[in-house]
């Protein structure tokens, strides 16, 4: 084979050098990116300054005692969330010590369902749960007596409220927010517990009314 004949051409360096400045001479070929000017920011508001001045000197006083600011923070979420998972402690918090000696003026009259009203809630519940209907029996009770409620003091009953809410009410006296609580609770395992309440249910709920309704009774 001859070596001569597979030699690479000779590369004329006039050729290149003047394709190369025909390109640099050519507009539409850009060779530099653009400088891009930057726009000036706008100052920080006056009151800014002041407020990061504040924050650093609260930082400064507080110094190691953030150790303490987090654990009472961490208490305080704590005890929210038990609260809310166990409305049945905030219940109990707010019965020991919401109440004071004076929330009810001394003379004022406290809610008692009379005797006549008393004795024909309970013949006309006895009268249910002869038949096997305690369900009803024991709603009776507590539908009944919240209209006596109703009508003894209407701005104890709003339309918002539970019957959990209304057994908890201030203007009730404690025993009625007792029995009320029994009942209620009586009517909640009915209707959302998933059983039928049966006669023994029933026979709690109508004594716990009647010894508060009739107590005064011969």
């Amino acid at each position: 084979m001859n070596n001569a004949a597979s030699a690479p051409p000779a590369i004329d360096s006039d050729r290149v050098a003047a394709a190369w400045r025909t390109i640099r001479a050519d507009p539409s070929i850009q060779f530099n990116l653009p400088e891009k000017s930057l726009e000036p920011r706008d100052p920080p508001p006056g009151w800014l300054e002041p407020v990061l001045r504040a924050i650093g000197d609260f930082i400064e006083w507080v110094g190691g005692g953030w150790r303490l600011i987090l654990w009472i923070i961490g208490i305080v979420i704590a005890v929210t969330l038990v609260f809310a998972l166990f409305p049945g402690l905030r219940d109990w918090v707010r019965e020991r010590f919401g109440r004071t000696a004076t929330a009810t003026a001394v003379d004022e009259p406290q809610w008692a369902p009379t005797e006549t009203r008393a004795r024909a809630l309970l013949e006309d519940a006895d009268a249910l749960a002869a038949a096997g209907r305690f369900d009803e029996a024991v709603h009776l009770l507590l539908f009944r007596s919240i209209d006596d409620i109703t009508a003894w003091r209407g701005d104890v009953v709003r339309p918002a409220d539970t019957s959990r809410d209304i057994a908890r009410a201030d203007a009730l006296p404690p025993a009625a927010r007792g029995v009320f609580a029994g009942i209620v609770a009586a009517v909640e395992r009915s209707l959302f517990g998933g059983r039928a309440l049966g006669e023994g249910d029933w026979r709690q709920a109508r004594a716990d009314y009647a010894g508060f309704a009739l107590r005064g009774a011969k």
